[in-house]
Parts: C-alpha cells; structure tokens; sequence
C-alpha cells in the first residue's frame, strides 16, 4: 500500500533526522529490565486495550480515512458480537518515525495497551515495534509489507511482498508479458518488490529491459516514460507510492508512445483508480478483495464501514478490516475472566482464522497469513474494475525464520 519513505535518497540533514530517529528508538529499547516479562496486565477481564497508530497525516497520509474506517467498522461488528470488550487508543503516526517511536512509548508506558495494531510504513512499523517489544506488548499489522520482517512481538496480517508480488507477475507472464520494465518511488517497498518479481520473471524466461527509481514527491515522470518507450518493454510494472502513483499515470497517459504497453501496478487501489479516471484505463493489480462479491460477511462489512466512514470504498478500507477481524477472532478465543497475558494474547494471534469480506484468512508461519489474492483489470473510466483471476489461498512465502 506504501513503501518506507524514510529511505529515499538521504540528504545530509535527513541523515542528522535519522540518526535523531535511531537514537530515539534505541532509548525506546532501554527500558528497565523488569518490565521486559510476561505478565498479566490489570483489567477487569472483560476489557482489553488496543493502541491504534497509522500515518493520519503527513506524506503517507492519503488513505488514512480508508485505515481508520477499516479499524473502527471492524471494531463496531466485533461489538454486537457479544465478545471481549474493545478499549481503541488512536495514534497519529505523522509519516514519521520518531513520532511512531514517540506515540508507541505513550501506548505502553500510559496507556498501558495489551497489543498495539497498525497500518505503518515500514521505518515506522519498525520504530514502534522495537518500542512493544520492550514491554512484550504484541504488534500486528495490517499493512502490506515493505520487506520480510520476522520478530517474537510482530504478527503481519496484511499481504507479504511475494503474496502482493507474486501472483500479479505469474498474471502478466501467462498472458504475453516478456520484457519488463520498472518504475518505482526509490524506497524500501519497491524495491523489495522489483528483486520479487525480477527472480520470477528471469526463471520464466522473461526479461527486465530497464528500472528506474524517482524520489516521493517527484512532479515530472517524462523523462522515465521517455525511457520507457524507448526501452523495447512490452510491460511496465511499477510501484510509484501515495500521490506519486497519479502524477507517474496521468502522464504515463497523455504520453502516445505508451498506447500498446501492459501496465502491472503494484501500488494500485480503487481511490487511486477513481482519481485518474481514464488514465488508470487498463492496469493490471492485486488484491485480497473483490466488492462485488454477495455474501453476508461482505454485506455486513459494506454496511459498517458506511456507518463508521461513509465517504470511504470498501477497497480503500479493507486490509484494516480484515486484519482487525482476524485480531478480533483471536481475542475472542481466551477465556474471560481474568485479565490475558501478552503470551496468551500472541498464542491466539499465531493461531486465529477468520471469514473475512476477502475469504477465508488464516495465521500461519512466521506470523504471516494465508489469504486470497485477486488480479484486477481497472475499467474505462476508473470507476471499477473487473476480477481477471483468483488465487485462493496466496502462501505469504516469507524466507526469514524466527
């Protein structure tokens, strides 16, 4: 969905920032030692406390509706369904890593949360992770992965790089697909993805003709299409982040020599689709969820996220929701009465399985999840998009091991 945007070709005084930034989580990390055990946090039994932190503003800002939808329309199904008592703490991630570092010590320290559930980049999922961590406080997250993290506090609930990956290059490759060519934001989410989908390409017999990288914020891709055009690629893939993603296609489109070119985006979602129109006319991406699906979880899920968010699209809100589902499932399962232990809390979490509005997700290795995935071919006018083809049961694939 984003990519680290910390990492993009560091100034000077961005390096300062960073070493402002290492030195804030490193603190986060000297906690005393004896608050570094598993023990039962007080409670009545009946309640527990979630910390919620996701980029609300700044740069990484511009689905925050979509994650705070998804997060409390989750929240308020789990609610009718006669199950733990859900405590929401909201934190605003401001697109920063230290900040992130900042909200989570107030998460663990004051509030006292029992896990903490994100939709983060990666610096900063990483920066309030380290912080949990200290106090073995769980940390899931939602968001699709920037890289292959496996920590003992880290469940990812979102897709992996390879599931997201994948699947969209396997698509591209049976259908004619043979000389690439990538155009990403020069950060840590794309470029992960690219090395993906470079080793799945080569193995088929495919090529990589040409990559190239642009800083977030970059306002004139036509040098890059130019290259593009001229490369001999008979497909671009690419993954231009946040607001970069319609800037990047916008002029894609408006430049004639990319008529015949197969487009595979990975950072493609229906509000960026709706914000290009026709421009997004064409492009290839995956995803969990398919909207048009009629069953009762996807009608239940339509029907509380307009209550929680009604200027949101189910698309925009739904790796949150089925995330915070899944959470939900886990909690459900400890027994009330006396208060979980962190242990107790990230046993259920290793071990949860859920119908979601996407299918049927279920946690697994490493702490990642098995999930649907679907590729998706944007219309005419960017309004919808049609499912080309459904991956059932997409295995994350993550090769770290803890």
């Amino acid at each position: 969905m984003f990519a680290n945007i910390g990492e993009s070709r560091p100034s000077t005084s961005s390096r300062r920032h960073r070493s402002r930034i290492l030195g804030a989580a490193g603190a986060a990390l000297l906690l005393p030692l004896a608050a570094c055990g598993t023990s039962a946090a007080s409670g009545d039994g009946k309640s527990i406390k979630i910390g919620y932190i996701a980029p609300l503003s700044g740069t990484a800002s511009l689905y925050a509706g979509g994650f705070t939808g998804g997060i409390e329309s989750a929240v308020g199904v789990h609610e009718k369904s006669g199950g733990w008592k859900l405590d929401l703490k909201k934190g605003d991630d401001a697109s920063d890593p230290a900040t992130s570092t900042q909200v989570c010590q107030r998460f663990v320290n004051q509030d006292h949360v029992d896990l903490i559930v994100a939709v983060q980049p990666a610096a900063n999922a990483q920066a309030c992770r380290a912080v949990a961590a200290a106090r073995k406080v769980p940390y899931v997250s939602f968001a699709t992965g920037a890289a292959e993290f496996c920590f003992p506090n880290m469940w990812n609930y979102g897709p992996s790089p390879k599931q997201a990956a994948l699947p969209l290059i396997g698509y591209l490759l049976a259908h004619g697909s043979k000389k690439f060519y990538f155009l990403g934001t020069d950060s840590a989410s794309p470029k992960a993805t690219f090395a993906i989908a470079k080793s799945q390409i080569e193995a088929k017999g495919g090529t990589v003709v040409g990559t190239g990288y642009e800083p977030l914020g970059t306002s004139d891709f036509s040098p890059d299409i130019s290259k593009i055009v001229s490369s001999g690629a008979d497909t671009v893939f690419s993954a231009a982040v946040a607001g970069d993603n319609v800037t990047y296609h916008k002029q894609f489109a408006a430049n004639a020599g990319t008529k015949n070119l197969i487009q595979g985006d990975m950072q493609m979602v229906t509000k960026t689709a709706r914000a290009l129109g026709s421009a997004a006319a064409g492009v290839i991406y995956a995803g969990p969820y398919d909207p048009s699906v009629q069953n009762a979880v996807n009608s239940t899920y339509a029907t509380a996220l307009k209550a929680a968010a009604p200027n949101v699209s189910p698309g925009d809100a739904i790796l949150p929701y089925q995330g915070m589902t899944l959470v939900d499932k886990a909690l459900d399962s400890l027994p009330k009465g006396e208060h979980p232990t962190s242990a107790a809390i990230g046993k259920a979490l290793s071990a949860a399985s859920a119908e979601t509005p996407s299918g049927t997700l279920t946690a697994g290795a490493n702490r990642y999840v098995t999930m649907p995935m679907r590729m998706f071919k944007v219309g005419s006018d960017g309004s919808s998009s049609s499912v080309l083809t459904t991956v059932p049961s997409a295995d994350p694939s993550v090769g770290c091991k803890q």
